[in-house]
This record gives C-alpha cells, structure tokens and sequence, in this order.
C-alpha cells in the first residue's frame, strides 16, 4: 500500500496583493466620474426677498404644524394643489384646458390659498416626468408673485408682532420628488 502524501501548508506565509487591477480601474473610473458630474447641475434661482420674508419662511422651515402646500403636476391630468393643515387634507385640481395647463386658473386659485394661509410662503412641487421643463417655470412664477400690484398679502412677522404686507406669495419652492425613481 501507498503511503498518503501529507502537504505541510504554512498559513502564516505572506504573499504580495497585485494592486495593478485595482488602479486600472480607478484610472479608468476617475474620469468617468468628473465628466458625468459636470452634467449633473443644481439649479437655484436667487430672489431678493424682504428681510420680513426670509424671516417667515424660518419661521415656516421650524415650524412642523404649519400648513403644508403640494402642486402635484400631472401632464394629463393638470396641477393638484393639496393642502394638508391639522391632520386634514384638501384637495383642489385646476384641470388642463385644451391639453394645456391652465395658468390662469392655477394664479387665481394660488391666491385664494395665499389668502387663507398668509403665513406659508413654501410650496412643494412634485411634476411627473412627462411634463415640460418650460411648464414648471410657468408654474413656479406664476405661484412666485401675484400678478396684480392692487393685491397685498398681510401676515404678521412673528419677532416683532408687527403685521406686513408683500406681493410675494410662494417664493420658496421645493421639488419634492427630485429623488424618485
């Protein structure tokens, strides 16, 4: 009979790591990396508010109770405007006209909401991905300002007591879907 060959492995032995794969592919990544982020833009559109404004919208961004306003932007359906304050939610739609969103509608309406909401000055915005970048403009200036100079807003700054009147009606808006699949 054979005698079994018993191999003598040293498990403590040190070996050399080829790293040579691992830095091609990080030179070969890098660059990739760098062009694709210089498509990758965040945009902000800078206003200038009235101090008492900026201030209101602090106040909005701290407090958890206060009203909270969604367009939700459907290229079908028109813009939803959904309201949710105390634990109620209302629902408003302002519907296409002629396969187009209604801006006319949807100004009147944000003003109405203006009016019984003085204190919010923040909007979430929620498009589909089938509507047009040029409608989302539309829509954020037409929910920016009111149009008209006869009409005020009157809220009350909430450092001083002091109540202010401004055109502004939702400058600060939010995409709230921008992470969505």
């Amino acid at each position: 009979m054979k005698r079994r060959f018993k191999l003598n492995i040293n498990h403590n032995s040190e070996f050399e790591l080829d790293l040579a794969p691992l830095l091609a592919v990080m030179v070969k990544l890098v660059p990739v990396l760098l062009v694709s982020s210089a498509f990758v833009q965040m945009m902000i559109i800078e206003t200038e508010l009235p101090q008492v404004v900026q201030e209101a919208i602090k106040q909005q961004d701290n407090n958890v109770k206060a009203a909270h306003i969604t367009l939700e932007v459907n290229k079908a359906d028109g813009v939803k405007i959904i309201v949710e304050n105390n634990g109620e939610e209302k629902v408003d739609v302002v519907a296409n006209k002629d396969k187009k969103i209604d801006y006319a509608t949807l100004h009147a309406k944000l003003v109405e909401l203006k009016k019984a909401n003085p204190q919010i000055f923040k909007i979430d915005l929620s498009p589909d991905a089938d509507v047009a970048y040029k409608d989302l403009v539309a829509i954020m200036d037409e929910a920016r300002k009111s149009k008209s100079n006869d009409v005020k807003f009157k809220f009350t700054d909430t450092k001083t007591g002091v109540e202010s009147q401004t055109d502004y009606m939702f400058p600060e808006i939010v995409f709230s879907n921008v992470m969505d699949g």
